[in-house]
């Protein structure tokens, strides 16, 4: 909810701006698709909404496409299977203007393959990651550190929720291509 929340609030210039034309959105991770189907039902009405590709592995196909039958039949947003570490898959975009990631460090042993996964997506300088995640474990930020070595990231603390944030033990990052 919170990464949802804050494009939402923070970026809907972005989202339905003349930007959107040549938005390309992906979604790592989607479980149900929860953070892509709210920006797909926030843009289906402009004129040339984005494309928005909601992604996870196999087991997780089947619910992403009910839910989006069930609340955005529409057809600017895909089900896409995807696993990390391996090669994007030809549906994807070859350079995503955002890659959103919202609880993904959840298993310790996956972390190489989100950070080679991320390494394919953000080749361009252009593209922008929006990382967001509850610290359960110690591993948690972990992930951050591993991540800080191979990217720009930065902690995002711009929005007025940010100390209601902290008090869950969630973090949002913003993490790009290092230059």
């Amino acid at each position: 909810m919170v990464l949802s929340k804050y494009l939402l609030r923070k970026h809907p210039d972005v989202l339905k701006g003349s930007m959107s034309v040549l938005l390309r959105i992906v979604e790592l991770g989607a479980g149900g698709g929860l953070v892509g189907l709210a920006l797909a039902l926030h843009t289906k009405n402009l004129p040339s909404p984005p494309d928005i590709y909601i992604t996870d592995q196999l087991p997780m196909h089947a619910l992403m496409l009910a839910n989006i039958t069930l609340n955005a039949p529409l057809n600017h947003i895909h089900a896409v299977t995807y696993n990390w570490g391996t090669p994007p898959p030809p549906s994807l975009p070859s350079t995503p203007s955002l890659v959103l990631a919202a609880d993904c460090v959840y298993f310790e042993p996956a972390f190489p393959l989100l950070l080679a996964t991320l390494g394919d997506l953000l080749a361009s300088e252009e593209t922008v990651c929006y990382f967001c995640f509850k610290r359960r474990r110690r591993a948690d930020l972990g992930f951050v550190r591993m991540a800080r070595k191979r990217f720009g990231v930065e902690e995002v603390g711009d929005d007025g929720e940010f100390g209601v944030w902290r008090r869950e033990k969630l973090f949002l990052y913003k993490i790009t291509k290092k230059v």
